[in-house]
């Protein structure tokens, strides 16, 4: 960390309290942000509205915006912000989210930030892609990046791929890795005994979501007159909509566009299948979000959905860019209903048990009191959090 006298304002301030927390978010779209990481932040900001701690106070600070064009004077004001809550209530840590591409050159702007100041922080990667964006990245970025995560006091991942990924390109992260899957509320489970059955997608419509080979599996079962299908999201819509239109599937295939969270609970309350079928993930939202309702899930086995989808128990997994297998996979839980209900109950008994948000925050709120400790007792907060190479805090 960067050896420098801090100004005395942030000395008189700022104060580790052994009763409150203070911890800002940086977030990139912030509350109602289309995406994964602001809909888990959002999952988090809400349990605290609803069961508000006497120990935390929590700011969240957004670091893009909606306008990508406008991001620059976003990330400006983001930091202007960190500043002006050190100065005026101290801040004990920061938890930085990170993805990859432009976010991640967001994030090493913070950090350095957190670090001038002397302000902790955490680092929660979310990113399917951030494996490939690492690789890519040159000599000089790879470097930040490296400073990014050694320098931070805790990493947050989503899965053991992710910790694999990090700790094995630093070692010296295996004591501060911490796997916390994606988690979300406990719903009720509501059964259609009746009608067509329902196959709803959520997510971008684009070709690494695998809405092509989606729309492919759409065209091999167009011969059962047992399914409707849903597909929200952003991204490519007017080219969904005429791809749907072309293959003679507009009266059983939707494309309603980006819903937001009270639609996006109604269609998974009136779903019978989540189906993902993409070719990069890291750990959706949608997933677990399928699992709290009890939905039959099918999906590929990329970034860490096989840790949390075993195969024929909680979903069925499909080769990645494979239609036919899709399809073969779709069929089956068409002509079964059994099965739909087998796995459904398997995921939801899963949720209960690993993915809801009320333990989630509270094992949170421990990683947040662990990285914020002063200098001296961070060897043993990191031992409180994780013992060896990306433990389960799940």
């Amino acid at each position: 960390m960067v050896n420098i006298l801090q100004p005395k304002m942030f000395k008189r301030v700022h104060r580790q309290s052994a009763s409150r927390l203070n911890v800002v978010v940086v977030t990139p779209l912030g509350e109602g942000g289309r995406g994964g990481i602001d809909r888990m932040m959002d999952a988090i900001r809400q349990r605290f509205r609803e069961c508000p701690r006497a120990d935390v106070s929590l700011q969240f600070v957004v670091s893009r915006g909606a306008n990508i064009y406008a991001s620059p004077i976003a990330l400006v004001w983001a930091l202007l912000r960190i500043l002006w809550l050190h100065a005026w209530q101290g801040i004990d840590l920061i938890h930085i989210n990170l993805s990859a591409n432009a976010s991640t050159y967001r994030k090493i702007a913070v950090a350095a930030a957190a670090s001038l100041l002397r302000i902790p922080y955490i680092v929660h990667l979310h990113s399917g892609e951030f494996g490939r964006f690492w690789e890519s990245c040159n000599r000089v970025t790879r470097r930040h990046i490296e400073t990014l995560f050694a320098r931070a006091e805790a990493v947050i991942v989503l899965g053991q791929v992710w910790s694999d990924l990090v700790v094995g390109k630093l070692p010296e992260l295996s004591g501060r890795t911490v796997i916390m899957p994606n988690s979300t509320k406990a719903r009720r489970r509501t059964f259609h005994p009746n009608g067509p059955v329902k196959i709803l997608f959520l997510g971008r419509l684009c070709e690494a979501k695998g809405i092509g080979n989606l729309l492919d599996s759409f065209e091999m079962i167009r011969h059962r007159n047992d399914w409707q299908a849903t597909l929200a999201g952003d991204g490519a819509i007017a080219e969904t909509r005429m791809l749907v239109e072309r293959l003679g599937l507009s009266q059983r295939v939707k494309v309603p566009g980006w819903l937001d969270d009270v639609s996006v609970a109604a269609e998974l309350q009136a779903a019978d299948i989540l189906v993902l079928p993409s070719w990069v993930e890291n750990l959706p939202m949608c997933v677990v979000e399928a699992f709290a309702h009890g939905l039959a899930v099918v999906c590929t086995p990329v970034g860490a959905l096989p840790e949390i989808v075993e195969h024929e128990k909680t979903g069925l997994l499909v080769p990645v860019n494979n239609a036919p297998a899709l399809a073969s996979a779709l069929e089956r839980l068409l002509s079964s209903p059994a099965l739909r209900t087998s796995l459904g109950l398997r995921a939801r008994a899963l949720h209960a048990s690993r993915f809801e948000i009320n333990a989630y925050v509270d094992r949170l709120v421990g990683v947040w009191r662990g990285a914020s400790r002063p200098r001296s007792g961070r060897a043993d907060a990191r031992s409180a959090m994780t013992t060896g190479a990306g433990r389960w805090l799940g």
